[in-house]
């Protein structure tokens, strides 16, 4: 093991949490194992662990090895079960357990219908099947599409509706090389789909609303009106709405392959760039109440409290993709550390911040945006300081100009394998691209 990686290594200890809970999460995925396995594992290390502080202080050193290895196995047994109880399909109330093709569902909309070319999409969670004169409670998520039609209006979020058509499970194009549809719906809990006709369902005069995605929906909403109020042309609209909020339903596709192909796709993704400069909008806008003389103790906590607020409501807003809580929780650990007045390793909380993710959610392991961003800053953290001291460059603005470019090529050395991966080609003028995108969509975001 080499002197960096060693160094690393001590310095950031959740590291050696985050590796066996992946391996778990990957074991129980790949292999299906049930839980009762990892149900075993997670007693029997529980139980050693626990033993271990019972033994005399100096003779733990000799059994520092088991201890590890049941550290490990106990982070192995919570990844496989979170990987288990996440799916949505071992779920006792889901509702394919009990559904089929005779049956009426009761379904609440979980977000306001988005217009396609010939319909309009939106998903919902399936609250009850009606067998004849019984209701069955379930869980689960299912996509709808409203057959456009001028006669009746569209339901909107929180509606409930009574759906008589039967659904038809989400399955792939079937091309062996293509995107797996079916596997990145069932990450999300969606398994089934359903296209409806005003005579396949009716809207009912009940609704079922959460206050604070109510709040998220009507502020996004208000900032979409805004946005499409002063803009008039639709391309230039679907890109200033996935800049600034995450909104990619208006972007244009031939926009987007072409993004993708001169390798500035990142600049419309809400990550760390966009993070970044709101972190630092905030840090100089609530500058004044770090430095006055007016009770310093009582006022210490609302500079970070008012940061971490902005921050958080900003990446509810945008969706609350992988990418964006990433980047969230690792300026969350910037402003505490700030705080505190200590200084945080960037390998220890980026981290830190991937175990908990993974604890929310065990299948954003899988998530293009998630690998996308971790590898980006990994990246960037591991070989910017090595290829800017390719060259020692005295102009000021020449040196500007090569740190900007050492970024952009440090970030691509991790990056380019998973794109390459997931997308089979590579932005060969990249850092072109790079050096004027990202200074003007960073101009554009402030």
């Amino acid at each position: 093991m080499s002197r960096p990686v060693i160094h690393v290594w001590k310095k950031a200890p959740f590291i050696r949490f985050l590796i066996p809970l992946i391996a778990g999460i990957v074991l129980q995925w790949y292999f299906a194992i049930r839980p009762e396995p990892f149900w075993i594992t997670l007693s029997v290390s529980l139980i050693v662990i626990t033993a271990f502080f019972f033994i005399p202080f100096f003779e733990r050193y000799k059994l520092t090895v088991l201890n590890g290895l049941s550290v490990a196995g106990l982070l192995i047994a919570i990844g496989g079960l979170l990987s288990w109880y996440k799916n949505i399909q071992h779920d006792p109330e889901w509702f394919g357990q009990n559904y089929n093709t005779q049956n009426a569902l009761v379904v609440t909309l979980l977000e306001d219908p988005v217009e396609k070319t010939r319909s309009y999409k939106a998903t919902s969670s399936v609250n009850f099947i009606i067998q004849r004169d019984s209701c069955i409670k379930t869980d689960g998520t299912i996509i709808l599409y409203f057959k456009k039609d001028s006669s009746f209006s569209i339901p909107g979020y929180g509606s409930q509706l009574v759906i008589t058509k039967p659904l038809q499970e989400i399955k792939n194009s079937g091309n062996p090389g293509g995107f797996d549809y079916k596997r990145y719906s069932l990450f999300q809990g969606i398994t089934h789909q359903v296209y409806l006709t005003p005579d396949d369902f009716a809207v009912l005069t009940t609704t079922n609303k959460n206050l604070i995605r109510q709040l998220i929906n009507n502020s996004r909403a208000k900032v979409l009106s805004i946005l499409r109020t002063n803009i008039k042309s639709e391309k230039e609209l679907g890109l200033a709405e996935a800049l600034l909020i995450g909104y990619k339903d208006d972007l244009d596709k031939t926009l987007v392959q072409s993004y993708s192909n001169t390798g500035v796709v990142h600049v419309i993704a809400i990550s760390g760039l966009h993070l970044g400069l709101i972190y630092w909008l905030l840090i100089w806008f609530f500058k004044p109440l770090q430095t006055t003389k007016l009770n310093p103790k009582a006022i210490r906590w609302l500079r970070p409290i008012f940061i971490l607020t902005c921050l958080w409501l900003f990446s509810l807003l945008a969706g609350a993709q992988p990418s964006v809580l990433r980047s969230a929780f690792m300026f969350t650990c910037l402003v505490l550390a700030d705080s505190f007045a200590r200084k945080s390793s960037i390998y220890n909380t980026l981290a830190l911040s991937a175990l908990l993710l993974l604890c929310v959610n065990p299948y954003w392991l899988w998530d293009v945006g998630f690998q996308l961003s971790y590898a980006a800053v990994l990246s960037i953290v591991i070989f910017m300081q090595p290829v800017y001291h390719w060259f020692c460059i005295k102009n000021k603005i020449l040196d500007s100009i090569w740190k900007l470019n050492a970024v952009t090529i440090a970030a691509q050395i991790l990056t380019v394998p998973v794109g390459i991966y997931h997308f089979h080609q590579f932005p060969a003028n990249f850092l072109l691209t790079n050096f004027l995108a990202v200074p003007l969509s960073s101009f554009i975001l402030l």
